[in-house]
């Protein structure tokens, strides 16, 4: 093929091509033009808002806290935005949400779990095991939970933050290693600092668990005190037992 055969081949090939390629632009342009106003067509429009492992909080407060209303493009929708204010709730550990197309938003909220009451004055403060203040009560008997007294609090104490006071955790800790049995019979637990854990039972007695390390060692010990000499281990013949020390422990007897 000689210089001006070649040529011309190559315009005639251009001259080809450009329509096809024009076809293909202009096919590319309606399918994202259809796909756009099928995206916000109302096909996909909130239909349904769904709550839920919701316990002490309605699904109606979720919904109206998060801001999200039937009706909204499922596409423009601000999961995140919608997941923060629900989680201004004092009782809201952690917030997903879910786009379920077409039409339906799913919200799973996991809740905070009540560990202890905080003895505030007249009032009770109930925390879980990180120690965030999840609400306030005015009597024992709306929470069934160990006490917690003696512990200093602040004016930065307020509903859904966390308590800062170290006596409180060195508490929630000991709570958390006690066994069910024991609990029940916790009348409640002192801690000023995380120096000064004590705990006194029901019948009266107390159990002086000093600094909050090696709590599995003085569970243990005075376990063992309670299920082999309950006999001998009451209000009437006890009035402390110490566990602050690295060896056996110290009974004192009334």
């Amino acid at each position: 093929m000689d210089k001006v055969t070649h040529v011309r081949y190559i315009r005639r090939r251009k001259r080809i091509a450009a329509p096809v390629f024009g076809l293909w632009l202009f096919l590319l342009f309606a399918c994202l033009l259809a796909s756009y106003y099928f995206i916000h067509s109302p096909y996909f429009s909130v239909q349904q808002i769904k709550v839920s492992d919701n316990v002490n909080i309605t699904e109606e407060e979720i919904i109206k806290q998060s801001g999200l209303s039937k009706g909204n493009n499922i596409f423009k929708v601000n999961l995140r935005e919608a997941a923060a204010k629900i989680n201004m709730f004092s009782w809201i550990k952690k917030v997903e949400i879910k786009r379920r197309l077409p039409s339906t938003l799913l919200i799973r909220v996991y809740e905070r779990v009540p560990l202890a009451l905080v003895v505030n004055n007249d009032e009770f403060i109930v925390v879980d095991k990180e120690g965030i203040y999840i609400k306030k009560v005015k009597y024992v008997n709306d929470m069934n939970l160990p006490l917690i007294s003696d512990v200093p609090l602040s004016e930065k104490d307020i509903c859904g933050a966390k308590i800062a006071a170290e006596g409180l955790h060195s508490a929630l800790s000991l709570i958390e290693l006690l066994d069910k049995e024991i609990l029940e019979d916790v009348a409640e637990i002192s801690s000023s600092s995380s120096q000064s854990l004590t705990l006194k039972t029901i019948e009266g007695i107390e159990i002086r668990f000093g600094e909050p390390n090696d709590l599995d060692r003085k569970i243990h010990l005075i376990e063992n005190l309670l299920d082999e000499h309950s006999e001998i281990i009451n209000r009437e013949t006890v009035e402390y037992i110490d566990l602050r020390y690295n060896t056996t422990p110290v009974i004192q007897f009334r």
